[in-house]
């Protein structure tokens, strides 16, 4: 995250990361890490980048479902050369949310 320029939240714990190099995946990068559920939507739309703005979202392109949000970020600032980032917010409790973030090279 920390290269696109991203900032994790001041309590994010339980942080993860995975990165794959070559292969049919290209250069990809996964993560995972838990967080405040009440900080969950501003954290989001905070992230600088171009965002995938599928139909039916707000101005901040976030998608509220029942278990959790979404973002999905095409061409990310910073030195991380991927085409694409998702974001995916679980509910895990009345308080806590896990984020999950995945980068993708088409």
């Amino acid at each position: 995250m920390y290269a696109m320029g991203w900032v994790l939240p001041d309590q994010a714990s339980d942080q993860r990361c995975t990165e794959f190099t070559g292969g049919l995946a290209g250069h990809t990068q996964s993560g995972t890490f838990r967080m405040a559920r009440a900080d969950a939507r501003p954290w989001l739309a905070s992230l600088p980048g171009e965002r995938n703005r599928p139909g039916g979202v707000g101005s901040d392109s976030v998608v509220e479902r029942k278990e959790g949000l979404a973002l999905g970020i095409l061409r990310p600032p910073g030195s991380l050369q991927a085409d694409e980032v998702r974001v995916d917010v679980r509910w895990e409790s009345q308080d806590t949310a896990v984020v999950t973030f995945e980068t993708f090279d088409h």
